[in-house]
């Protein structure tokens, strides 16, 4: 459906720069003027890293996994142009030269909830009065990326439309998951088990830098489509991770060098 949507925004849009040549060649950013774009292609938040620990429940071989964060968005087998990853937004304070932001957040949350015991027929062990009733495990995700950077523009006297650019990124990623299982187990001799001691977190953060460079091209008069990669990226990221409150913080980190890769496809306006 995603793939289908797009293929008729750029149908359109080719559709109106038929009807607009005339406007084409003076449809390029301008000093003072802002554009905004809709960025598509593999999702810059991160996922890896994040195994929040187990809850203790009674268990003698509880443990906190070492599994260290990475830049899953840099990857060699699997790209989607069909996947919108966020917005960006430029200002331009030249005709060659602009400021720009892109980014996007989600949150996730779901409360906590106390498992409650069934009630047994005493004069028929095989039946219920009132069935148990499960927990519900307290979640909470984040997920954010952040980007800084500035674009030079080197317009080209033979192609009016047609806009390259070289510049620098400053990404700023972070993710968190959060989790509580407040479970009860009764037993039969009246004791209980308690299934968590407390909330526990995974959490990521990575920040770096990056050589980007792409090309615009204005199908018609303020619209245009774009594609942007990163010839050299650099991205540090280190996870922290809390079994319990009060103890120890688990940590582990990596360094992602990436040369050519990270494409974006980007549908945007220019006013």
């Amino acid at each position: 459906m995603k793939k289908r949507i797009i293929i008729s925004a750029l149908m359109l849009g080719l559709f109106v720069s038929v009807f607009a040549q005339d406007e084409a060649g003076s449809a390029g950013p301008t000093a003072g003027s802002f554009s905004g774009a809709v960025l598509f292609g593999r999702g810059s938040f991160l996922s890896s890293g994040m195994d929040v620990p187990s809850a203790p429940y009674n268990y003698t071989s509880w443990s906190v996994s070492g599994s260290a964060p990475y830049l899953s968005a840099v990857e060699a087998g699997y790209n989607d142009v069909s996947n919108m990853l966020g917005v960006e937004g430029r200002y331009f304070f030249s005709n060659k030269f602009a400021l720009k932001m892109s980014g996007g957040a989600i949150y996730r949350g779901t409360p906590a909830r106390v498992n409650l015991p069934g009630v047994i027929d005493p004069y028929a062990p095989n039946s219920a009065w009132i069935p148990a009733y499960n927990s519900v495990m307290q979640e909470e995700r984040v997920d954010a990326n952040f980007n800084l950077g500035a674009d030079i523009f080197f317009p080209s006297k033979k192609y009016e439309k047609v806009f390259p650019y070289m510049g620098v990124n400053v990404p700023v990623m972070y993710g968190r998951r959060t989790q509580f299982d407040p479970t009860i187990t009764y037993n039969s001799d009246g004791s209980f088990v308690i299934a968590d001691v407390g909330v526990r977190h995974a959490e990521v953060i990575a920040f770096g830098l990056q050589y980007v460079a792409g090309i615009d091209y204005y199908i018609a008069k303020g619209l245009f489509f774009g594609f942007e990669f990163k010839p050299v990226s650099y991205v540090y990221a280190y996870n922290r991770k809390i079994p319990a409150p009060g103890l120890e913080v688990l940590e582990a980190d990596t360094h992602t060098f990436s040369f050519f890769s990270q494409i974006y496809f980007k549908v945007g306006f220019n006013f």
